[in-house]
């Protein structure tokens, strides 16, 4: 089983422990369905589909956050190729209710997350994702309406949330108004729309595309820290860095004693956090996880590495977070 595996276990009649890659799997292969769905025929019911899946977040987000966080940064899978939406409305229902937001906001705002990108998903999937190329002028028009064309078919399908279509329309929009689709600036963009905005920029960088590599998730933290105040606001780029740390969730670190190692979880000082050994000095993996404690001479963070490149993963990295019961 690959880092992307199942890893399901029965914990109940109706309920099912899953992992928090399986967990994650689901998510994403349901959302995958409701766009097939919507692109077809843009009604309210599949909009449903939306606040149904967004129900499911706010709920795993309040007892699973880092886990579900480290999932969908380790998440590697090809299929998944809508990936970044998911991992951008879990960051949007964090920052959100950092933000003070109420739990209804939040669930609008965690919807418009799910379809930022609605309005051009044909090119996403079949471009975008693969291209090795810079985009073509005629692609970066496209872009650029996307946010409008999105916008057009949430109206369609009878979404008439403000905080949602706000959302949508402006999460390209940037504080000193270079941005689009109308060149918004300060507070001419909503508060939604900002957090949607910081969610989607750490989470473009922090993922592969065909024309560049994922960045470290240290770097895309830098990135979005020199941000701060000129595009990103300021108060959400901090709420995100006290959400995720230093060192994300999901990301990998060489020890002291050259072992690999992930990032479970922050702990109560943010420069140490708690960590899983998962491969042994010779690269070889381990048995099992080993919960090592950065604080700790021995174990101290040499440096942020790449993914190893390693098979039968899966397992170990599954038992580095309590499962998620889903019924």
């Amino acid at each position: 089983m690959n880092s992307h595996g199942l890893g399901l276990r029965l914990a109940g009649v109706n309920d099912k422990a899953l992992s928090v890659f399986a967990w994650i799997d689901l998510q994403h292969k349901f959302l995958a369905d409701t766009y097939d769905q919507l692109l077809i025929s843009p009604d309210r019911k599949h909009i449903s589909r939306c606040l149904y899946l967004g129900h499911k977040i706010q709920h795993v987000c309040k007892h699973h956050s880092m886990g579900v966080l480290a999932a969908l940064q380790l998440n590697r899978n090809p299929r998944n190729q809508n990936i970044k939406e998911l991992y951008a409305a879990v960051l949007c229902e964090l920052i959100g209710r950092q933000a003070g937001m109420t739990p209804s906001a939040r669930l609008l705002l965690v919807c418009a997350a799910l379809t930022q990108d609605i309005g051009m998903l044909d090119l996403q999937d079949d471009l975008l994702d693969k291209q090795t190329t810079a985009v073509t002028d005629a692609q970066r028009r496209q872009i650029q309406k996307h946010p409008l064309n999105g916008l057009k078919i949430l109206k369609q399908a009878g979404v008439k949330d403000a905080v949602w279509l706000s959302a949508v329309e402006q999460h390209h929009e940037r504080l000193d108004g270079k941005g689009y689709p109308q060149a918004l600036r300060g507070e001419q963009i909503s508060q939604a729309a900002r957090i949607l905005s910081l969610a989607d920029i750490y989470v473009a960088m922090s993922r592969p595309r065909g024309d560049r590599p994922a960045r470290l998730p240290r770097d895309a933290m830098k990135q979005i820290f020199l941000r701060r105040g000129e595009q990103i606001d300021a108060d959400l780029a901090r709420s995100l860095i006290t959400i995720l740390g230093t060192q994300p969730p999901g990301s990998w670190v060489r020890l002291a004693n050259d072992e690999v190692a992930v990032v479970v979880r922050r702990s109560e000082t943010p420069a140490f956090p708690v960590v899983g050994a998962v491969l042994a000095g010779d690269g070889e993996h381990l048995d099992q996880a080993l919960i090592r404690d950065t604080s700790d001479h021995a174990f101290t963070m040499v440096e942020m590495v790449k993914a190893p490149f390693h098979f039968n993963l899966g397992a170990i990295l599954s038992s580095l977070w309590p499962d998620i019961i889903d019924g």
